[in-house]
């Protein structure tokens, strides 16, 4: 059934193409900013649902941005997957076929950045806005069915440690396959279960494992803990030696160099998925034990799997 569309209701969507079909309804109701002169919102109301949206304005009141309720219950991991899901769908939509990669960018922000600079294009009207949301809910439909595909593994569970992004990366490319080149992924799939690339598959597992730090502020620190630590232990190995911050150098910055080092070396000629494969799980190995020693540390309620 699909999800009602009103600015007053508290009810987020919990399935991507209603997420998609919201944000395109919005836009039909409340206009379409196309976002030129910075900001995600123009002039002309007094709180977020109620503003002239540009695309990702949109796209972050469908997924609950001003409407959440205390009143309410929310299923956080759901609302968090529709989010995921329809944010690769409609990024890779607007992108062509399949996002090229931004090493400068994790690959969340990367995909927003797409969606948002498409408003920017001039000219760009309320109309084509709508229908492009609407379009993307329909490939949202096809992209869960090729996720629940008959037959297709299950996917593997893992703590939120280095290891275990380490772990799931290395099965998502033994699950999908590799496909080395400047896209994140194949562009006839879908981001989850098309070929990817070896940087594509970390940032999968990132997203995928990624908690909402306002439902779990603890699980969201822990997180952010291994992600620096697998991309540390990766881009280390690959590069044959230890990828660390310079004297003043900004957190982003030796991110970007650590993301580039992946993506050269996963897309150098003859690189074959066996071998990314085997680094990642070497890369594993190598910080297991310090993610074991985490595990003791954490709460129960930190416990968590991706």
């Amino acid at each position: 059934m699909t999800l009602r569309y009103s600015t007053e209701s508290t009810l987020l969507p919990t399935n991507a193409p209603d997420l998609l079909d919201w944000a395109a309804a919005h836009i039909e109701n409340r206009g379409f900013y196309d976002g030129r002169e910075g900001g995600l919102f123009g002039k002309g109301g007094t709180t977020t649902r109620f503003l002239v949206p540009s695309m990702v304005g949109a796209f972050n009141v469908a997924a609950g941005n001003g409407r959440i309720s205390t009143a309410r219950t929310y299923d956080y991991p759901a609302l968090h997957s529709a989010e995921r899901l329809a944010l690769d769908v409609l990024s890779d939509y607007l992108a062509g076929g399949a996002m090229p990669h931004d090493p400068r960018f994790e690959d969340k922000n990367h995909r927003r950045f797409i969606v948002q600079d498409w408003g920017r294009w001039e000219g760009r009207t309320r109309d084509e806005a709508a229908a492009a949301f609407r379009h993307a809910a329909r490939l949202a439909e096809r992209a869960q069915s090729a996720a629940a595909r008959p037959g297709r593994s299950p996917r593997p569970r893992h703590p939120i440690t280095a290891s275990g992004l380490l772990e799931w990366a290395a099965a998502h490319l033994e699950d999908v396959t590799m496909r080395p080149g400047g896209l994140t992924h194949d562009p006839d799939g879908f981001a989850d279960t098309a070929p990817c690339t070896l940087l594509h598959a970390v940032d999968r597992a990132q997203r995928i494992a990624e908690p909402i730090p306002a439902a779990s502020p603890l699980r969201f620190r822990a997180f952010r803990q291994a992600r620096g630590n697998a991309l540390q232990e990766l881009s280390s190995r690959l590069a044959g030696e230890d990828i660390t911050a310079g004297p003043d150098e900004p957190a982003y910055e030796v991110d970007r160099r650590r993301r580039d080092i992946i993506l050269t070396w996963g897309n150098q000629p003859g690189r074959s998925e066996g071998e990314a494969v085997e680094a990642l799980r070497a890369a594993a190995l190598a910080v297991a034990d310090e993610a074991d020693e985490a595990d003791d540390e954490q709460q129960p309620e930190e416990a968590v799997l991706f």
